[in-house]
């Protein structure tokens, strides 16, 4: 497969990658979140629901419905309002959560146990699947990055697999960071302020995707 895609066009499509994957976002906050109310297990669990979302990205542009996307302009529209609504739900959540004192902090943190680990992995699924700037760099930008002699799906999911290999070691490396964190930020100071820095941060994602 590798030997298929020229290694001008690979290294241009890491190149390209690399930034996208470490540029602030709303998967890294949901797991970053996740990882500090439930540990590392929690956001390793976010972070595989969020690379579970790009790989079904990686192949739908792998077989061929990038065209389909782009010749119907109005799945751009529901997918960004979908996703600005998911994300302001959750911002509003880490808000309502900071805003309600001990007792929100209190509620927050009993409930943590109860989390199942299929929870955040949803969650992270869905906050990546709703997130059109991910649609947009699998079905716009990935496609740019395979030449017109190379098969067409291998080499998607080649670069898929690239794009997946960088942003999954990014998210785990952030899962372990708040995993580690988690018992200091859990504290009813560190944990409402945590939350209001992330529910901000979500609510300025949701009306960014509604205004762009």
């Amino acid at each position: 497969m590798i030997r298929s895609v020229a290694v001008a066009h690979v290294w241009a499509f890491t190149a390209v990658t690399v930034p996208f994957v470490a540029a602030p976002g709303a998967s890294t906050a949901v797991v970053l979140r996740n990882s500090v109310s439930g540990g590392v297990r929690a956001g390793v669990a976010t972070a595989l629901g969020v690379n579970a979302a790009s790989v079904c990205f990686g192949l739908l542009a792998a077989f061929g419905v990038a065209l389909a996307v782009q010749r119907w302009p109005i799945v751009w529209v529901a997918l960004r309002i979908a996703g600005a609504i998911y994300l302001a739900s959750l911002g509003l959540r880490s808000l309502w959560r900071a805003t309600a004192g001990h007792r929100g902090v209190a509620a927050a943190l009993a409930s943590r146990p109860s989390v199942h680990w299929t929870r955040n992995i949803a969650e992270g699924f869905f906050t990546n699947a709703l997130n059109p700037s991910i649609a947009t760099f699998y079905l716009l930008v990935l496609p740019q990055f395979i030449p017109r002699d190379a098969p067409l799906v291998a080499t998607a999911l080649l670069l898929t697999s690239i794009h997946v290999g960088l942003a999954i070691s990014w998210h785990i490396a952030w899962a372990a960071a708040g995993g580690s964190l988690s018992e200091a930020l859990n504290r009813p100071g560190p944990r409402r302020t945590l939350e209001s820095i992330t529910g901000m941060a979500l609510l300025a994602l949701a009306v960014k995707i509604a205004i762009f």
